[in-house]
C-alpha cells in the first residue's frame, strides 16, 4: 500500500507525440549486444548454471509436412488466470540468481562512495526493452513497469497491469496468450532439436523441457544496459566442426490475410519480433506459415532487415529507438536522487491515450522486487575484495 507521501499517477511521456517528433530522427547509437553470459530453467522454473536446455532449429523436411499446431493441444487452459498472474512472480529472480553465480570482479565495481555496485547503469530483461520500443504504436494493450534503484543500478522488471480494461477485452486477450502459447509448444516440438542433435522417431514430435536463457549487454548512447532473453540456436548438422552458435527465431503466421489483417499483423506481431531480434542481435528468423485450422504447409526464413523493409508504411524502427532512449534517459532523470532497494516506481502506460504515468511506493511492499540476499551479497564481496586489496599490500 502506497505511504501518504507518495507521488501518484504523474505523467512523464505522451508515446503518441512522439512519433511525430522523432519521425526524421536517425537510430540512436547503440552497441551491437554482447553475449556475456547464460544459464537455462527447467520445465519447473528451477534456475540451472548451465547450456543443457540450449535447443537447436533444424530444417524440416518436405515429409515433415504439412502438421497441424493444434495437435497434442487439449483445450484452453482452466487455470490460465493463475499462470498469467505468475508469470510476473519471479521479476528479475533469475538474473539475481545469475549474477550470484558469477565472479564478483565481472560485474561490480567500487562505487565513489566506497560501496559495491553492478557496472551496468540498468539491468532488467528484454521483455521489458522490448515494450519500450514498442509503446510509440501500442494502442490495445496496457502495461506497468516496476523500477528501483540501488547503489547507482536502476533495476526493471513487468509487473501486472492493474487496470487491464474491460473482462470481455481480458477474455479475449488471455484466448489469444493461449492460443498463441500452444501453437508455440507444438512448433517448437517440431523444429527444435537437444544439443547432441537427437530426435524422435519419424513424424513424432520432440519432448524438449525447459528453456535456455543468454545474457547480454549493450549500450544505448552511453547507458549501460544488462539484460536477459530466452533464445535458440541455429542448427549445426557438422557437429566436429566447432563454430559459435548462431542465434535465431521461431514464429508463425497466416499463410493468407486480406490487407485489414496484414496491417494489424505488421504493426503488433512483426513490430515485436523485430524488437525482440534486433536486441539479442539476431539477424534471420524463421516463420511457420498456418491455414485457418492451424495446418503448418512451409517454413522459411527472413532477414530482420527484410521484415522493417516490408512494414515500412506501417512502424518506423527510429522512432522504436528513440523512444527506448529518450524513456529510459527519462527514469535515469527521475530516480537520480533515489538509492533504496525497498523504493519502487510503477510505471503505467495507457493505451487509450498512450501517456506514461508512475507512482512511488516507498520502504519495503509488496513491489520491492530487490531481494535481501543480493544486497548481503554486495556486503559480503565488498568485504572479500577489501580482503584482496590487504593480501596485495
Amino acid at each position: 500500500m502506497c505511504s501518504n507521501n507518495n507521488i501518484l499517477n504523474q505523467s512523464i511521456i505522451d508515446a503518441r507525440s512522439f512519433g511525430h517528433l522523432f519521425n526524421n530522427h536517425q537510430f540512436p547509437n547503440l552497441r551491437w549486444p554482447s553475449r556475456i553470459g547464460e544459464y537455462c530453467l527447467s520445465a519447473e522454473g528451477i534456475f540451472e548454471k548451465s547450456a543443457s536446455r540450449l535447443y537447436f532449429l533444424r530444417q524440416l523436411g518436405k515429409e515433415s509436412f504439412p502438421f497441424s499446431l493444434r495437435a497434442n493441444c487439449n483445450g484452453i487452459d482452466a487455470d490460465a488466470d493463475a499462470k498469467l498472474s505468475n508469470a510476473y512472480q519471479k521479476y528479475l529472480d533469475n538474473l539475481f540468481f545469475f549474477l550470484r553465480s558469477t565472479q564478483p570482479e565481472q560485474f561490480i565495481k567500487r562505487n565513489d562512495r566506497g560501496h559495491l555496485q553492478l557496472k551496468m547503469d540498468i539491468v532488467c530483461t528484454r521483455q521489458v526493452l522490448q515494450l519500450m520500443m514498442c509503446t510509440p504504436y501500442e494502442n490495445t494493450d496496457n502495461w506497468t513497469i516496476a523500477v528501483s534503484k540501488y547503489r547507482n543500478t536502476i533495476y526493471m522488471c513487468q509487473v501486472q497491469n492493474s487496470e487491464g480494461g474491460s473482462s470481455s477485452h481480458f477474455d479475449c486477450k488471455r484466448l489469444r496468450q493461449e492460443i498463441t502459447t500452444a501453437y508455440m509448444k507444438v512448433l517448437r516440438q517440431h523444429c527444435l532439436v537437444a544439443r547432441d542433435g537427437s530426435t524422435a522417431k519419424t513424424g513424432q514430435p520432440n519432448n524438449l523441457s525447459g528453456q535456455y536463457y543468454s545474457v547480454f549487454t549493450t549500450d544505448i548512447c552511453g547507458i549501460n544496459i544488462l539484460y536477459d532473453a530466452p533464445v535458440i540456436a541455429q542448427f549445426n548438422p557438422n557437429p566436429y566442426i566447432r563454430m559459435p552458435n548462431t542465434f535465431v527465431d521461431l514464429y508463425f503466421r497466416l499463410d493468407t490475410m486480406n490487407r485489414a489483417e496484414w496491417s494489424a499483423h505488421n504493426r503488433h506481431d512483426v513490430l515485436k519480433w523485430w524488437a525482440e531480434s534486433f536486441l539479442v542481435g539476431i539477424e534471420t528468423v524463421y516463420i511457420a506459415y498456418h491455414d485457418r485450422n492451424g495446418v503448418v504447409h512451409s517454413i522459411n526464413s527472413k532477414q530482420i532487415r527484410d521484415l522493417y523493409r516490408e512494414c515500412d508504411s506501417d512502424w518506423s524502427p527510429n522512432i522504436c529507438g528513440n523512444f527506448l532512449h529518450c524513456l529510459l534517459g527519462t527514469i535515469q532523470k527521475l530516480m537520480a536522487h533515489i538509492d533504496s532497494a525497498s523504493t519502487v516506481y510503477l510505471l503505467d502506460y495507457n493505451a487509450n491515450n498512450g501517456h506514461i504515468t508512475y507512482r512511488v511506493t516507498e520502504d519495503r511492499n509488496v513491489h520491492s522486487f530487490i531481494p535481501d540476499w543480493y544486497r548481503v551479497m554486495l556486503e559480503e564481496n565488498m568485504e572479500h575484495l577489501n580482503a584482496e586489496v590487504r593480501f596485495q599490500l
